[in-house]
């Protein structure tokens, strides 16, 4: 299931791994200073809620892992939507239309930086 979050499967992952619940993950959270529930952990689990970056850093902490290893594996090749997509609901990565803002450029804008300044 596509989710808010990249890490979901991760975190699932490494819990596993551990043998640990959900319970046991969030009260290890908690004594790091993180307050949350078993539920939280679920939620992230699940890619139904968004995970701030500066969290990262509270569960690479606790699973003794990097940071990075906390993301899935992205071909950096493709497109980023692309690349995203495998892990994120669609609708996350697509503004809506009205926060699109029309951008026209004029043409000696474009050519502006390529006069040699004396």
């Amino acid at each position: 299931m596509k989710g808010s979050n990249l890490i979901a499967r991760q975190v699932s992952r490494l819990r596993y791994q551990r043998n640990w619940t959900q319970d046991e993950l969030a009260d290890l959270l908690q004594k790091t200073g993180w307050h949350i529930s078993r539920s939280g952990v679920s939620k992230i689990e699940g890619g139904s809620i968004c995970v701030p970056d500066f969290r990262l850093i509270w569960l690479a902490s606790v699973f003794k892992v990097q940071v990075s290893d906390l993301l899935p594996e992205i071909d950096w090749r493709a497109p980023v939507v692309d690349a995203l997509g495998k892990y994120i609901n669609p609708q996350k990565l697509t503004p809506p239309a009205k926060l699109l803002v029309p951008v026209s450029l004029n043409p000696t804008q474009l050519t502006a930086y390529d006069k040699k300044i004396p």
